[in-house]
């Protein structure tokens, strides 16, 4: 008797446990278990919860389709597993217990871990399979050759029938309904922006590659655009797995290959794929290092950036942040889109970090659990490192670091002003020239600016500058691991954006001769 656990792998589709516990016609209970430290733990948002749930209810649809069906259980997850695995021995059974590894956050690493140790204990077997791509060594170099090795082997294939027997097994169960009743205030959301289940992302994925991926490489940092659709929207479903990175890449990769004499195509396909690169990068980078979602990666900022509770005036700022009442137009428009439908593109969540960090002076773990609340494609391998970079802690050997300026963001990513329009209805009266000249100051019912953007930015961005230098001068000073670790990453991101101006250029080139 085969127990197959989804988690964070909420599909059939290329999914290594569904297709090895599940081979040769075997015995398998499908199950998922409703962990009470997941919905109730602090950075878990209502979209995020109501996204899972609806995966789980295709999943077992789907299953449903082969002659299986999901159990739904609900408890501490190792209590389950032990309780489930002891009733089927006392059936007779033999159980072996399948499952993906999860990296995203310490409590699943200790959690699995005391499964198998308890599967250990009893000579029983199990499988720990990958969901996604996971290197399991630290070697960067390595992982480049051995990323796209495994994107272009053959998917896992599912049987057409999954054989699934009639279990009375006494642990606490929920039906689908039973689920939607007791937990219905993650249900109470007047517009879903991002339906869940691998039905959804299978979907999602042909309408982008079918025709959304038209001018993905710019229209990506558009704000508007993006929400219109014009990036893919698969972040939610990659990251509960309701499709795999291997099914993605491989479909744009053959839908590139259709385009291949259409450079503008080409390129925004290429753009994706890197995308898709990228992403998994951070899951690695979590694995090895969990430490990096709550503590800072060099010590010299703990001074600086603490999860401490805020002072009074800067607790007033970060409400203001929060609640989209900066009085800087385009921060606004994006904290009320993340509260609103749960998601912001790339850049905003940048430009929102470095003002809520630089501006504010607010530690970044306070915007990190803020955007992991509201984030329906929370992703704390990506998000927490990249509130790190935007605070200006990471790649200290590099001279400079990145902060965005809100108001030249808007001539750059909303030239005509529908994202601020959009989600500031009292700007709507003001033509973009006049919000870029700040004319709706006195004059309008939008908030007045909570600080000084200009000012902040040369004393707070002292501040980051000086940890910068201190840690620089300590790293080389001292050689040794985190020299080499600290060299590696700036080679990498220098070595990134050479590829990418290089790449651009002969995109520029090509378009030039087709013209």
């Amino acid at each position: 008797m085969h127990l197959l656990w989804f988690r964070r792998d909420l599909r059939l589709t290329d999914n290594e446990i569904v297709a090895l516990a599940t081979a040769n016609g075997a015995a398998v209970l499908p199950l998922f278990i409703i962990d009470p430290w997941f919905y109730t733990w602090v950075d878990i948002g209502k979209g995020r919860v109501r996204f899972l749930f609806e995966s789980l209810e295709n999943l077992d649809y789907n299953l449903r389709k082969l002659g299986s069906r999901l159990y739904l259980f609900e408890g501490n997850s190792t209590d389950i597993v032990q309780q489930l695995t002891k009733q089927l021995m006392q059936f007779g059974y033999r159980p072996k217990l399948w499952f993906n590894r999860d990296v995203q956050v310490e409590y699943g690493v200790s959690r699995d871990k005391n499964v198998i140790d308890f599967y250990k204990e009893l000579k029983l077997d199990y499988h720990v399979g990958l969901n996604n791509f996971l290197q399991l060594s630290e070697n960067r170099v390595q992982w480049f050759n051995e990323y796209y090795s495994y994107q272009r082997q053959p998917q896992h294939q599912t049987l057409k029938t999954i054989n699934t027997p009639d279990f009375n097994v006494n642990v606490p169960q929920l039906t689908f309904e039973e689920l939607k009743h007791k937990y219905h205030n993650f249900w109470a959301i007047k517009k879903v922006y991002f339906s869940g289940g691998e039905t959804q992302a299978i979907s999602t994925l042909d309408s982008f590659l079918n025709s959304r991926y038209q001018g993905y490489h710019w229209k990506l940092s558009r704000p508007m655009l993006s929400q219109m659709g014009a990036t893919s929207h698969l972040s939610p479903h990659l990251t509960f797995g309701t499709i795999s990175v291997r099914n993605v890449y491989q479909k744009t990769k053959a839908r590139a290959e259709e385009l291949k004499n259409q450079p503008a195509s080409d390129f925004s396909l290429k753009a994706f794929r890197d995308r898709l690169r990228w992403h998994d990068s951070f899951t690695q980078r979590l694995y090895f290092h969990p430490e990096i979602a709550y503590k800072n990666r060099y010590p010299e900022f703990d001074s600086l950036y603490t999860p401490e509770a805020l002072s009074p005036a800067k607790q007033e700022l970060y409400q203001a942040w929060q609640q989209g009442m900066t009085g800087f137009p385009l921060i606004d428009a994006s904290m009320r889109q993340l509260k609103t439908i749960g998601w912001m593109n790339f850049r905003m969540r940048a430009m929102c970090a470095t003002f809520l960090t630089i501006n504010c002076g607010i530690s970044w773990h306070h915007g990190a659990k803020h955007y992991m609340n509201y984030l329906v494609d929370g992703d704390l391998a990506i998000n927490n490192w990249q509130w790190q970079m935007q605070a200006g802690i990471t790649n200290p050997l590099s001279d400079t670091f990145r902060i965005y300026n809100p108001n030249k963001n808007i001539s750059e990513k909303d030239p005509d002003g529908s994202f601020i329009y959009h989600w500031i209805p009292s700007l709507r009266g003001y033509s973009l020239l006049e919000i870029l000249q700040e004319k709706y100051k006195c004059n309008s019912s939008y908030t007045q600016p909570i600080l000084d953007w200009s000012k902040t930015r040369k004393v707070n961005g002292k501040k980051v500058s000086d940890l910068r230098k201190q840690t620089k001068v300590r790293l080389i000073s001292l050689g040794g691991d985190e020299y080499e670790s600290a060299v590696v990453a700036k080679d990498t991101v220098d070595k990134y954006w050479q590829h990418k101006d290089k790449e651009y250029q002969e995109y520029q080139q090509k378009l030039s001769q087709i013209e």
